[in-house]
């Protein structure tokens, strides 16, 4: 990697996953978009696809100048079907002025109320983060389920700032009331998220040892 080229955000998502803001430009989003949306022709009527695009392409204008390295939606289809979002953003250390701003920012879209919990948490390789989860109401005073966490980035990550860095992740449903299912989507952004090299493939994730001990652990 040259001095010139930015580390890559990669993160692990879900099945379906909607990216919104994660494209060098326009013209890579809309390929992807009809890319995501080929195996539906012929299944789907033109209106319901048109109707689609206009939304994807809302979302990214609302999304175009927020700070998240990552962030989409994915349709929840189990039992009632309903829409999760996460977003990403990875910041410089906490102690960082502009990085204090932006979580402030990030946290303020949503105002949990008084049900809502903070609760320590442990990344797969070790890291201590944290996170808090309840109902909330977003600026438009829709009630969502919400869960903000931060955690450090993996040591000797790609390109992380010298004096460390952030993995913030909020994480919504349209649903209320499916704040234990959102939950390990979460988690997974927050556990999975690295700063790779452009040239850099990802390892694998669970990590392989990370396996094999909970094979051990079950054949004990």
């Amino acid at each position: 990697m040259t001095d010139t080229e930015a580390p890559v955000v990669w993160q692990r998502v879900p099945q379906g996953w909607i990216e919104l803001v994660a494209f060098a430009d326009d013209d890579l989003a809309q390929k992807w978009w009809q890319a995501y949306l080929a195996p539906a022709a012929g299944q789907v009527d033109a209106e319901a696809l048109a109707t689609m695009s206009r939304g994807f392409s809302a979302a990214r204008e609302v999304l175009r100048d927020s700070p998240y390295a990552v962030a989409g939606i994915f349709p929840y289809l189990v039992d009632e079907p309903t829409v999760f979002f996460i977003g990403t953003a990875v910041l410089p250390a906490p102690e960082d002025t502009r990085a204090r701003r932006t979580v402030a920012s990030l946290t303020g879209l949503v105002r949990f109320g008084d049900d809502a919990r903070t609760e320590p948490f442990v990344a797969l390789d070790g890291r201590m983060g944290s996170a808090t989860l309840g109902r909330a109401q977003t600026e438009d005073g829709t009630t969502v389920a919400a869960i903000t966490g931060e955690v450090p980035l993996p040591a000797g990550t790609a390109g992380a700032p010298e004096d460390g860095g952030t993995v913030f992740v909020l994480a919504l449903s349209v649903d209320p009331d499916r704040l234990d299912e959102l939950a390990p989507y979460a988690a997974l952004a927050l556990d999975s998220t690295r700063l790779l090299d452009p040239d850099q493939s990802p390892s694998a994730y669970p990590p392989a040892e990370w396996l094999a001990a909970e094979r051990s652990a079950g054949e004990a």
